[in-house]
Parts: C-alpha cells; structure tokens; sequence
C-alpha cells in the first residue's frame, strides 16, 4: 500500500475546509459572527496543533492500520448499521400500531446520537483488538 505524501495530514486539511465553510456560511447567512469564526478558528487551531504532534512523535514508517484490522471495522459497521435500522424499524412499527401517527423529532435526534455514539466507541474497541 503506498503512503500518499500528505496523508498524515487529512484531519487537518479536512478541519480547514470545515474552517473555511464556517466563515464563508457566517458571512453569508449572518454577516460577520466573530462568535462562530473564533470557536472554528480555536477548534482548528486544537485539531492543528493534536496532528503536528503525532506526525512530529511517529518516526517509524509502520502503517497505522493493516488489512485485518480494516476488514474488522467494515464487518463491524456493516453489523451495526443493520442493527440500528431494524430496531428504528421495529420501533417505529411499535409506535404506529399502539395508534400514533407522528413521532417527535427529538426522539429521532437521541436515536441517531445514540448511533454514532454507539458505534463510535464499538469502533474504536473493534480497532484496537
């Protein structure tokens, strides 16, 4: 597998395009937010400085993952996506035959934090095994 030259970069070049989108989104939907361009500007300043040290601290050319450990979290989020749909799906059949027809949002809302909670600390167990 060949190494890309800037891959140990990609959280920090994928937190200046969220940098970018939120001054360009304050300054289109609510003028100047300093606000809203501070707080991106201090969360990427921390996800900057988090990614020099790791590529100043790693001075081995090992790969952070092999193929085992990838083939595990594919089965892994392929195992709990699935899950979470078919409990949605039982759940939401639950509701419409107990006679409500419209389901709060909200209870959405802490069912799709509760997925990527979820599924984020299965995933980070499933990678270190």
């Amino acid at each position: 597998m060949k190494k890309k030259k800037y891959a140990q970069w990609n959280i920090t070049i994928a937190s200046t395009g969220g940098l970018a989108g939120v001054i360009i989104g304050t300054l289109i939907f609510s003028g100047v937010d300093w606000s809203a361009i501070l707080g991106a500007l201090s969360g990427f300043l921390l996800i900057f400085i988090g990614n020099l040290i790791y590529v100043k601290s790693k001075k081995d050319k090992t790969p952070e993952v092999d193929e085992r450990t990838i083939n595990n979290m594919r089965k892994y989020y392929a195992i709990i996506a699935n899950v979470f749909l078919g409990v949605l799906f039982l759940a939401l059949a639950a509701i419409t035959y107990m006679g409500h027809d419209q389901v709060s949002i909200s209870y959405l809302w802490i069912f799709v934090i509760a997925y990527m909670l979820i599924s984020g600390v299965g995933a980070l167990i499933v990678s270190r095994r």
